[in-house]
């Protein structure tokens, strides 16, 4: 019986010893550590001693402790602090400043920032969550005191921010003020106002429809009389081209009979050929005009569109408004 307790006792011994390590392994405790304190001017009710602390979803540390603080006149911060692991910060700064006395201090240096986060909806835990802000970087370091820890900023959480704007908000005066721009409005319908303004709005829509008759009346032989004045041009235009052509060719008789003449009358060759370029240079100014693209014939083409685009514009305003004369007031609804 002995022998057989005493084999019994071995294997317990055994199994107690390797369930020892394993804790040994599985919590680092021989690892490098490095404390930092963190200080949380909101309720932390959630987070717990050994909540993980995460850097984008890797776990560097554990909240070790909390603490209670005074703040000015009537505030209160909670000291939270927190272990790391000094591997997993040299990693974050890179070789040329693994070697640092304080890793936190060189990573709050750099922008380091915490805030609080929720690990479950159903269990209200939370979890401390760190991020490198570039904008709290500091070109100058950030000096810690001889034995005291090195503080982390922290920043409220979003759904903090809007229970805050929330709570700034004044409801019972915005209700208030909804009531009154309501009774405003159930006054001002009852009174005669809209009802005189709905009988302008028809009044101008049915002037508005009138002006466009009239105007599609009146710019009918407008456009008439300005189609015939365009075609009287063009033929104008035609007769020009052709003199022009005439004067082209008697300025090149005169060139040719001024060559013949002796060379003793050379002033008066001289002023003839003078006179034959200026008549050249007029007939190519009249063929440029009476050509089929020139600017005066199309400036006169787009006018004619121009009114007649005008006309329909308007007879269209006003049979809107006959139909709709409300959008007077209200105006023309934006499209969806």
């Amino acid at each position: 019986m002995r022998p057989a307790a005493w084999r019994v006792g071995l294997f317990g011994l055994l199994g107690m010893a390797l369930l020892l390590v394993a804790i040994v392994g599985s919590t680092r405790w021989f690892a490098a550590t490095e404390s930092a304190r963190m200080r949380f001017d909101s309720s932390v009710f959630g987070l717990q001693v050994g909540a993980p602390v995460v850097f984008r979803g890797v776990r560097v540390g554990q909240v070790t402790a909390f603490a209670l603080a005074p703040l000015g006149p009537g505030g209160v911060v909670v000291p939270v602090t927190a272990e790391f692991d000094r591997a997993l910060l040299r990693d974050l700064l890179g070789p040329e400043r693994a070697n640092a006395e304080s890793l936190v201090a060189e990573l709050v240096a750099r922008g380091l920032v915490a805030r609080l986060a929720l690990q479950s909806l159903l269990t209200g835990q939370l979890y401390v969550e760190l991020d490198l802000d570039p904008s709290r970087a500091t070109a100058a370091g950030v000096a810690t005191a001889a034995g005291a820890l090195p503080s982390i900023p922290t920043e409220p959480t979003r759904l903090q921010t809007l229970q805050a704007q929330l709570q700034g908000l004044d409801l019972a005066q915005i209700g208030q003020d909804l009531a009154a721009l309501a009774r405003s409005a159930r006054l001002l319908m009852a009174g005669p106002q809209p009802e005189r303004a709905l009988a302008r709005t028809a009044d101008a829509a049915q002037a508005l429809e009138r002006l466009a008759l009239r105007l599609e009346r009146e710019l009918g032989p407008l456009s008439a009389a300005s189609r015939n004045a365009l075609a009287g041009t063009q033929r104008t235009m035609q007769q020009l081209g052709q003199a022009a052509l005439q004067v082209g060719d008697a300025s090149s008789a005169v060139q040719g009979q001024a060559s013949d003449i002796g060379r003793g009358i050379v002033p008066l060759l001289d002023d003839l050929r003078r006179t034959a370029d200026e008549l050249a240079l007029a007939a190519g100014a009249l063929r440029a005009a009476s050509a089929e693209d020139s600017s005066l014939r199309l400036g006169a083409d787009r006018a004619l569109q121009d009114v007649s685009r005008a006309a329909r514009a308007l007879r269209e305003l006003g049979e809107t408004l006959e139909r709709h004369p409300e959008l007077l007031l209200r105006g023309r609804s934006a499209s969806p």
